[in-house]
């Protein structure tokens, strides 16, 4: 947790609970995998480096009280001592800092979904990642010989909501594992009317990690992202808007008004829970898919070109 300069510092320090034990799941995606053989100790782009538990809660607390950091975010996986070991690190956590907590976990009983509320989390996310009830079994449930769900996790997600309320729980999605646009929005828009955020990503192919279809590509992700940025503002719903082969053909809005809202630039910033900003997750310095920052003129105008918008 050393100090170093960058043009987009993180906002929310993020953590997992080190385990040398793989995760009782098999998301195809996962390094962290039961049948995966790659890095455990990397989500994504992310490292996540072992590091002692004191000297990580103290320096988390003088960086939130200097203003540097304002949130933590804590990973979980599957295995035997996941919550003991989840509830003694936000115990930590809050016996010495006030900063906001996020928790990424599967789908939980009510009873403690209420415990974590009542010892600090506030906000609560459930990640389906795929975007249908079929990707879900072909990349982290059935089919993909793992233990999730799709009908579990979205029971999970809004049981969660009753307990967190509206707006304080969410999802990730993680776009370019062969969803169609289609489908991204599908969900997005059904989760947004229960009170549910969803966080993007793109997807990551990871050395040691099982095969994914991947439909990842640019114009792709900044076409969720727009209608995503739509939904979410209120400002066109799925049913809105027009498919055409699972491809979003018209928005729902003038072409004015989507110049406007692609000028402004938020539809294409980091999603998820608040202050979360997530520089380099998912992105490379050659290929950018969530800005940390407001992207600049020439990013816009890229941005613009990516998405096929004449002037």
């Amino acid at each position: 947790m050393e100090l170093v300069l960058m043009d987009a510092p993180p906002t929310t320090a993020y953590l997992q609970i080190y385990t040398n034990k793989r995760c009782q799941a098999n998301c195809r995606f996962c390094s962290q995998a039961a049948g995966a053989n790659g890095d455990m100790k990397q989500i994504a782009r992310g490292q996540y480096i072992p590091s002692d538990l004191a000297e990580v809660v103290r320096r988390l607390g003088i960086a939130y009280e200097r203003g540097y950091l304002r949130r933590a975010c804590i990973q979980t996986a599957m295995y035997a001592k996941m919550w003991q070991d989840t509830t003694y690190l936000i115990s930590r956590i809050r016996e010495t800092s006030p900063i906001p907590i996020s928790l990424s976990v599967f789908p939980l009983s009510d009873e403690k979904y209420a415990a974590l509320k009542d010892m600090g989390v506030d906000e609560l996310v459930v990640p389906l990642d795929a975007c249908s009830s079929e990707l879900f079994s072909r990349i982290k449930g059935k089919e993909a010989d793992s233990i999730y769900n799709w009908d579990t996790h979205l029971d999970g997600i809004r049981r969660a909501v009753r307990i967190f309320g509206r707006g304080s729980v969410g999802t990730h999605l993680i776009i370019g594992m062969g969803e169609s646009g289609r489908d991204a929005l599908g969900v997005i828009d059904e989760l947004h009317t229960d009170g549910v955020y969803s966080a993007l990503f793109a997807y990551t192919h990871l050395p040691g990690t099982r095969n994914v279809a991947a439909n990842l590509n640019i114009n792709h992700y900044r076409t969720v992202q727009l209608g995503a940025y739509l939904i979410r503002k209120g400002l066109a719903s799925f049913a809105d808007m027009t498919f055409r082969d699972g491809k979003v053909v018209d928005f729902g809005i003038s072409h004015t008004e989507m110049l406007r809202y692609v000028e402004v630039g938020d539809a294409f910033k980091t999603t998820g829970c608040p202050d979360c900003n997530r520089p380099y997750a998912t992105e490379t310095h050659q290929e950018t898919f969530n800005f940390p920052i407001d992207p600049n003129a020439d990013e816009i105008k890229m941005i613009k070109e990516q998405l096929g918008i004449m002037e």
